[in-house]
């Protein structure tokens, strides 16, 4: 690894534009890779849901043998726990193959396969640390919320105001209900901001371990950490523009399933029908699978091109990417 010495002060940050166009450009060049990659992956996904619909039509239709559902049950729970592993690993796969596009080191799949292959339980590891910990600040975050509402509300006196409701006790209180209104919305929106800033602080956690040989699931969570330093408003805004470019398919996605709700009625089946019901939903999901599909190469695309210039400015990798792009 290089020397922070070589780091941020002589490179400049990535636009937000070009981080966004650098991620279509390696889309496009090497799309059929990433979509089967992200076929396989999702695949993995689909199984424990395919398995538990079998299990339950099999005791619908049966209704017995139900004393086996305590071994069931946590067979459903280990294959969902392997399945996701596989589909977190070759989401990381995506990331890896393009982070060595990005160094001009392009690897051959079944190398980077086999680097991503012994780290799949790490895969999940950190997946679950990262899950912990928005968890944990989420409930810290309700729990100062409740304490200052309660606080603002018990300073104002509101607790007797919305004891006794009354047309003319709202109309000569207004001021206040206006104050307790604002200091909710202004909380909730600080809160959003708040989670904003967290997400890009560990946008690409799973890059490290992907990428750095020696990195076990905890050190990736930190080596992110202290990468995205001073960088997580810029990150956040390149998140969002990226969503709003993936906008248009999930636009697309509904009216597919408008049409095809249309469709359905159209051909006769009645909404109150089990059967409508039931289609519509397996079409819903199978455009939802493929939709999947196709954004996921792209936002791994993008948290690899993130990754790869925090590692520019920081540890001089170099800039192979600026040069590509001035060449484009």
């Amino acid at each position: 690894m290089a020397s922070p010495s070589n780091s941020s002060s002589s490179t400049q940050a990535l636009s937000v534009g070009n981080v966004v166009s650098a991620g279509f450009r390696l889309y496009g060049e090497n799309s059929k890779q990433y979509l089967t990659i992200a076929l396989f992956g999702t695949l993995w996904l689909l199984l424990p849901f395919v398995a538990a619909i079998a299990v339950v039509i099999f005791f619908a239709a049966v209704q017995n043998y139900y004393a086996t559902l305590g071994l069931i049950i946590p067979a459903l729970i280990v294959l969902f726990l392997y399945t996701l592993a596989k589909y977190l690993a070759n989401s990381a796969l995506i990331a890896r193959l393009a982070f060595g596009e990005l160094t001009n080191q392009p690897e051959l799949l079944k190398d980077a396969r086999r680097f991503i292959k012994a780290r799949i339980w790490s895969f999940l590891g950190a997946a679950f640390l990262m899950g912990l910990i928005y968890t944990v600040v989420v409930i810290v975050f309700y729990l100062l919320l409740a304490i200052v509402v309660v606080g603002a509300i018990a300073s104002v006196g509101g607790f007797q105001l919305f004891q006794n409701p009354t047309a003319e006790t709202l109309a000569a209180n207004g001021g206040i209900i206006a104050l307790l209104v604002v200091l909710g919305l202004g909380l909730l929106l600080a809160f959003i901001a708040f989670l904003l800033w967290f997400a890009a602080r560990f946008v690409s956690f799973e890059l490290p371990l992907a990428v750095e040989p020696g990195v076990t699931a905890t050190q990736t969570i930190g080596r992110m950490w202290s990468l995205t330093k001073g960088s997580a408003w810029r990150i956040a805004l390149i998140l969002f523009v990226t969503s709003l470019v993936t906008m248009p398919l999930q636009l697309l996605l509904q009216v597919v399933v408008t049409g095809v709700d249309a469709g359905i009625r159209t051909a006769g089946v009645s909404p109150d029908d089990a059967s409508y019901t039931a289609l519509s939903l397996l079409i819903t999901y199978v455009l939802s699978f493929v939709l999947s599909i196709v954004v996921l190469p792209l936002w791994q695309i993008i948290k690899a091109v993130i990754y790869y210039d925090l590692r520019s400015r920081r540890e001089g990798l170099g800039l192979q990417l600026r040069d590509r792009g001035s060449q484009t």
